[in-house]
């Protein structure tokens, strides 16, 4: 950062000293010096952690700081919305909310090689180009309303994360009022440096595996205090707001001006110039004291981003280029190959384990057939391992391949023994078996997970079990198991108990709504980002979207949409106009899944007469039914949930056929609430 930047910013030398004490200490002059103070502190917070260019010593800034905490206790009714003393964080425990993203969270595509950066662009036929840090940190997207910070939420899975806007308060890079009151969206990436990385692990004695899993940890801390004791830094690269700006580029400037950190080394260049930017960050790279696995290249037009559009996993107008990974030696034990849902079949390397980027390492991916024949893995070689995007673990090179035999990929399904054929599109090999026991089982392991239908119990083993016993085949079955539930309860490690978690689980998936209903279906190109497209663009039901595929034009209505191209377009119309999956849906139809879209009702703000209480609950009810609706009732007068009675539980509700927690709750004396006293409390009318 140069001197000369600095003498042109307005507030340079009015705050580059500490304000001096009011000497009379009236009230007006009081207000006055706290809100210098704050602007003094804010400041130089932006001088240390935006421009990395300090003027005061951190014992000065700490000393005003506490300063100013002091005053804020002693005059709340003058504490500024955007103080800095939010930095110091609380002591109080927080269970995150769920937050809706109302923009794309995608991930990006990667590459491996300069050729192949390249011929991306060249695809493109964008002029021009920006080139970014791919920061090795944590996404965390900002949303601000007239200028002021009012949600901070993780990446969680693309479409809806976690609410850690207490804790994203405490890092002090992110400003919580920017320089205009602005309504903005701001995506960027959390990170510690290695230095402020070495350091805390020295300060702590303790030894955190790498910078990324400490800031990811960081940010789901339940004491905001705890994280604003962590070296955590945010900085922008991408931002969602009503503006005339057509290079992103210029948008990159602007959020400056607004006060948000964007790295000053991010280039802007043409197709002729990328191979000698992307060399340069290369070199770079190897002094860099932030974490990075490689580059992000954009198209910098912005209009020409929105014809380009996006695939259902990333944008068509941006992509990762990978650094040379960190690599481990280790030896191959033996080859196996799987087959997916979709019927791909993927082979992987049992290794023999191995530390890499802070985990062990026993497996590895092979990729497909080609790739093996291409380095001549064998069962016995010596081998590089990496961590891609530090995240899968892959072969690299093969540096001895020993004594043992090539590699022969097999002709026919390891599941089901059927013939493979080869996709004609790529070098992948398929099971095309519509009843290949194993397709069936990882399309089932996949509509019971966590980020689609979210069924408790139904884990892979439990899964597979009830497949082996031929309880479940198809999707239709999960919602058939209630009439096995003798059966059930009877098998080795289930039980009443556990049956009941199950059945229950299967019954609250009936009300997922339909854009997590679709994409959990597992067609093929239909997930939760080209779901989102469809209902957006009027198909917000199942019917629709059917009707859609019968009709002449329906690929040219599809490719209308921004975001669907070919591709896509052909694969929802064939999946559509498929006897089976239309056969399937109807069968599902009949158990009150969620097939139509609703519109969601704005939330009414209601008295906060449960604030600070922490609620569980217990037996069945007359009026709340399900008894979840009683919990939403607490939730949306500001109280909490537990699932179980803990010394933390203030109330109970309790209703007809109670179970332990009664018994529990009178151990603990915890106030029991009974559903009549429950309705006048909300002030229902029966």
């Amino acid at each position: 950062m140069e001197n000369h930047i600095l003498e042109k910013d307005l507030f340079f030398e009015e705050h580059k000293n500490p304000p001096k004490k009011p000497e009379n200490n009236s009230e007006e002059e009081i207000k006055n010096y706290i809100k210098k103070l704050t602007e003094f502190l804010k400041f130089h917070q932006y001088l240390y952690y935006v421009k990395n260019f300090p003027l005061i010593s951190d014992k000065t800034f700490d000393e005003k700081l506490k300063e100013l905490e002091e005053l804020e206790k002693q005059y709340p009714e003058y504490a500024l919305p955007d103080s800095p003393t939010h930095l110091v964080g609380s002591d109080l425990e927080q269970d995150f909310k769920k937050f809706e993203h109302k923009i794309p969270v995608l991930s990006l595509s990667n590459c491996y090689s300069i050729k192949e950066a390249l011929e991306w662009a060249k695809k493109t036929e964008a002029k021009t180009f920006l080139v970014q840090w791919k920061v090795d940190g944590a996404t965390l997207v900002l949303y601000y309303e007239k200028g002021i910070l009012k949600h901070a939420i993780t990446r969680g899975s693309g479409n809806i994360g976690d609410d850690v806007t207490m804790n994203a308060k405490t890092i002090r890079s992110i400003p919580i009022k920017l320089n205009l009151e602005i309504d903005i969206i701001v995506r960027g990436e959390a990170y510690m440096t290695y230095s402020d990385f070495q350091r805390y692990n020295e300060e702590i004695g303790s030894l955190y595996a790498n910078p990324r899993n400490l800031t990811s940890g960081s940010l789901k801390q339940k004491k905001s205090k705890e994280v604003a004791n962590r070296p955590l830094r945010w900085v922008a690269f991408d931002a969602y707001f009503e503006s005339n700006y057509h290079s992103d580029y210029e948008v990159l400037q602007y959020l400056i001006k607004l006060g948000l950190p964007v790295f000053s080394d991010t280039i802007l260049c043409n197709i002729e110039d990328l191979q000698k930017v992307i060399k340069m960050f290369e070199e770079k790279q190897k002094d860099f004291d932030i974490p990075t696995d490689g580059l992000v290249i954009k198209v910098d037009d912005r209009n020409l981003r929105e014809e380009l559009g996006y695939t259902s996993n990333f944008p068509k107008w941006a992509i990762a280029y990978k650094f040379e990974p960190d690599l481990a030696r280790t030896k191959i034990l033996d080859i196996e190959v799987f087959v997916g849902r979709t019927g791909r079949i993927t082979p992987r390397a049992r290794l023999e384990p191995v530390k890499l980027a802070g985990t062990t390492v026993s497996y590895a991916t092979l990729h497909n057939e080609e790739f093996i024949k291409k380095l001549d893995v064998r069962v016995g070689a010596e081998v590089l391992v990496s961590k891609r995007g530090e995240i899968i673990p892959a072969v690299e090179e093969v540096i001895d391949t020993g004594n043992g035999p090539k590699f022969v990929f097999p002709d026919i399904c390891p599941s089901c023994q059927t013939k493979l054929v080869k996709d004609k599109n790529s070098v992948d090999w398929f099971c095309p078996n519509l009843e290949c026991e194993e397709k069936l089982i990882q399309t089932l392991i996949f509509y019971c997970s966590r980020k689609q239908m979210d069924i408790a119990g139904m884990g892979e083993k439990t899964i597979r079990t009830f497949f082996k016993l031929g309880y479940l085949r198809y999707i239709e079955d999960i919602y058939e198991l209630y009439k096995y539930k003798e059966e059930l309860v009877q098998l080795e490690n289930f039980g009443e108990k556990s049956i009941q978690i199950i059945l229950d689980g299967i019954e609250k998936s009936k009300e997922k709504d339909f854009k997590t209903l679709l994409p959990s279906l597992g067609l093929k190109e239909i997930g939760p980002n080209v779901t989102e497209l469809l209902i957006e663009n009027g198909f917000d039901s199942i019917d629709k979207i059917i009707h859609l595929a019968k009709q002449k034009d329906a690929k040219e209505v599809l490719m209308s949409i921004k975001g669907i191209g070919e591709e896509i377009a052909e694969e929802i119309l064939r999946q559509f106009n498929d006897e089976i999956v239309l056969k399937r849906i109807e069968k599902l139809k009949k158990y009150g899944l969620q097939w139509e879209q609703k519109n969601q009702s704005k939330k009414i703000n209601l008295e906060p007469i449960f604030k600070d209480q922490t609620w569980c609950i217990t037996g069945s009810f007359e009026y709340f039914k399900p008894r979840e609706k009683a919990l939403e009732e607490i939730q949306k007068r500001g109280g909490k949930i537990s699932s179980n009675i803990t010394s933390k539980t203030t109330h109970l509700l309790c209703g007809k056929e109670p179970g332990s927690k009664l018994e529990k709750a009178k151990k603990y004396k915890i106030q029991i609430v009974t559903e009549k006293e429950f309705l006048d409390l909300i002030q229902f009318s029966m």
